[in-house]
């Protein structure tokens, strides 16, 4: 059983190519031909590797998602491990090319069709997690506490994404200690010890954009007080 995720069939680096050339030219003129050109493909080639100019986009984030659940379903590492380590191999995939991977965002932040399709895809992301954990929690796991996990890991992906897009430093260190105390909050329904008779419910409203730090810190005050 694997207790590291898989590092083998990287994806090809014609996606990052693709994403040179959409930066360069514009998402909404650059042509499949120019893509095609771009990767060293013919069209129709081009089309049966990637099917469009949004899935070149997103090529990186399909074979993340396809990496994480060969991990989670072949993994015997305890769940707040397999949790850290597979969310944590999504965000190194995908800075693996700093200069593909801010060229993404850019154009994610700058196209409105990718902006709805990076939802789907983060919708994706919370269905792995969701499956997995199902499948691990105890039977006495509240109902809500999968979905509510699945929410935290991506949004903790996606603001240290952010972060290292803003200012760079090392993404992997970064992911790793801000995933570990994400998964602690939820460590009664994760640690086979726990005891439902001794967790508290904390419901927490904060801002999509804030930092993990400052999310953690708050929730943190919130179960002291």
């Amino acid at each position: 059983m694997r207790t590291t995720p898989p590092r083998s069939g990287q994806a090809p680096d014609s996606s990052s190519a693709a994403i040179r050339r959409l930066a360069e030219r514009g998402y909404d003129t650059t042509t499949a031909e120019d893509l095609a050109d771009a990767v060293g493909m013919s069209r129709s080639t081009f089309f049966r590797r990637f099917g469009s100019k949004d899935d070149v986009v997103f090529a990186d984030h399909d074979h993340a998602l396809a990496r994480l659940e060969e991990f989670l379903e072949s993994t015997d590492a305890p769940p707040d491990e397999a949790l850290v380590r597979g969310t944590a191999d999504v965000l190194r995939h995908l800075v693996r090319d700093p200069e593909a991977a801010r060229l993404r965002f850019d154009l994610m932040r700058e196209t409105p069709s990718l902006r709805d399709r990076e939802l789907v895809i983060t919708h994706r992301y919370e269905r792995v997690f969701g499956r997995y954990l199902k499948a691990e929690l105890p039977g006495h796991t509240p109902a809500w506490v999968a979905g509510a996990l699945s929410a935290v890991l991506v949004s903790v992906h996606n603001s240290t994404l952010r972060e290292w897009l803003r200012g760079g430093g090392d993404a992997s260190r970064a992911i790793e200690g801000n995933l570990t105390g994400a998964v602690r909050l939820f460590s009664p329904w994760l640690s086979p010890e726990g005891s439902p008779e001794r967790k508290r419910v904390l419901v927490a409203v904060f801002d999509a954009d804030g930092t993990p730090e400052s999310v953690l810190g708050a929730v943190a005050a919130q179960l002291d007080g």
